[in-house]
């Protein structure tokens, strides 16, 4: 018998042998009730038999009266009443009232004795419905219950502790121990289960160890690359200065396109660097009360030249005096990148705002809005993975890693904030992060309990 029968089979033959004994006593009842029915038929036959005896008169012969006594004597059993009724209706016939009045005394003796023996057949044939009635009900609900307490068992239970280890797993719960699985259907399920979870687990292993081979492997060579671009962009400096000599405008050209893709080159390493000490859970935070209002100017200060270049204002637009409990330079990584990216996908003479609101529940939430092209809903989520870059035929590819807003997102992460963004098609974006830890400036003439003026 295979594993998948063997619950099954055990249903059925449970179900049989219970339903056979069910039946059994069934049959029995079912023929009390109908011998118990018959004999109360025949005791009332009986008296209805003796009101009819006791008026015969041979001096009033009725040949209907014959006539049913004939028809009665039909149904009577056992032979012996059938005999007395006879002789009963002889006499009737005969008009012989001597013999009419003996007889029918003979007859109504058989009759009482009759009466006597079907009562006690009838009490009988009581006690024998009930016996067999409970048992054949009983039998029904112990099959029934015996059923219900093997399929607890052996389905629901076992199914219950399946899924809620399949429950453990989908959640990253992997420290539960592997039970010897039963040798049924629920078994066999749980047995191939239990064979996928250690197949990923094996793989788990596998990829944590690739991973963290891959982890140190990018670490390394981005250090190993970050040595000789520095050397190669202080050298290309030094040849723009003309240390070497006079440079015509063609070498100059040349050697301000060999500056900007070192420059970009070396913030490609220290992303992947960065990326590589985030996965790692060893990206250092240096905390410190910084006033949101210069971490603001000091970036906007940086992009002054790649937002003249495309022609897009700055604009900081309302923004609390407050402080705020941070990794300065990380945090100014993060805002460089989303205003970065803001002026990138602006238009010619666009604007890029950048504001700040407290919200109720007690964080800072710092905006940057743009009034580019939008993000498509389906690129909302995947912008913020790593190598991703929402495209489209309206949304061109702009230069770039995919790895900022992957990165910023891990920063303001480990900030204990939320990164996220609001998105039109065809009216702009608009970025934003929240932190947990700030303060009113000191030397703010705002309210440490108020927010009036604060929200942009």
């Amino acid at each position: 018998m295979t594993n998948l029968s063997l619950i099954r089979f055990r249903l059925s033959f449970l179900f049989l042998v219970g339903l056979a004994f069910a039946v059994g006593f069934g049959s029995i009842t079912i023929k009390g009730w109908i011998q118990y029915t018959q004999m109360h038929e025949s005791l009332n036959l009986t008296y209805i038999l003796e009101d009819q005896i006791n008026q015969l008169s041979t001096y009033k012969f009725s040949e209907k009266t014959h006539k049913e006594l004939q028809t009665i004597r039909s149904r009577l059993s056992p032979k012996h009443r059938e005999d007395a009724l006879s002789d009963v209706i002889q006499a009737y016939a005969e008009k012989s009232p001597a013999l009419l009045k003996k007889r029918i005394q003979h007859f109504l003796k058989n009759e009482k004795e009759y009466r006597s023996y079907t009562r006690n057949m009838m009490t009988y044939w009581q006690e024998k419905i009930l016996y067999f009635g409970i048992l054949s009900a009983v039998t029904l609900l112990t099959t029934l219950f015996i059923a219900i307490i093997y399929i607890q068992n052996s389905i629901f239970t076992p199914l219950k502790d399946l899924s809620k280890k399949m429950n453990d797993f989908l959640h990253d719960k992997y420290t539960y121990q592997f039970s010897v699985p039963a040798p049924n259907e629920v078994g066999h399920l749980q047995a191939t289960f239990n064979a996928l979870a250690q197949r990923v687990l094996n793989n788990m292993d596998e990829l944590t160890t690739l991973d963290r081979a891959k982890t140190e492997f990018l670490s390394i060579a981005s250090h190993e690359l970050r040595t000789p671009l520095t050397s190669i962009k202080g050298s290309l400096s030094l040849l723009q200065s003309g240390i070497t000599g006079e440079l015509n405008d063609a070498s100059k050209n040349l050697l301000n396109i060999a500056e900007t893709e070192t420059d970009r080159l070396i913030r490609l390493i220290n992303d992947v660097l960065d990326l590589a000490k985030i996965e790692a859970g060893r990206l250092p935070l240096e905390k410190k009360w910084t006033p949101l209002n210069n971490l603001v100017d000091e970036t906007l200060k940086s992009l002054e030249g790649l937002a003249s270049t495309a022609k897009v204002k700055l604009v900081k637009d309302n923004l609390p005096d407050i402080e705020l409990n941070m990794d300065g330079d990380r945090i100014q990584q993060v805002l460089t990148n989303l205003i970065s990216n803001a002026v990138k996908f602006s238009p010619e003479q666009g604007e890029v705002f950048v504001t700040a609101e407290m919200l109720a529940d007690g964080l800072v939430r710092i905006i940057v809005k743009d009034q580019g092209r939008g993000i498509a809903p389906e690129d909302v989520d995947l912008i913020f993975e790593k190598f991703s870059q929402a495209t489209s035929p309206k949304n061109p590819l702009v230069k770039g890693t995919g790895l900022g807003l992957a990165i910023a997102r891990a920063i303001v992460s480990e900030h204990g904030g939320n990164i996220g963004v609001d998105s039109i098609v065809g009216k702009g974006s608009q970025f934003f992060f929240t932190l947990p830890d700030w303060r009113i400036h000191q030397y703010s003439s705002i309210s440490p309990n108020s927010t009036e003026g604060i929200a942009a």
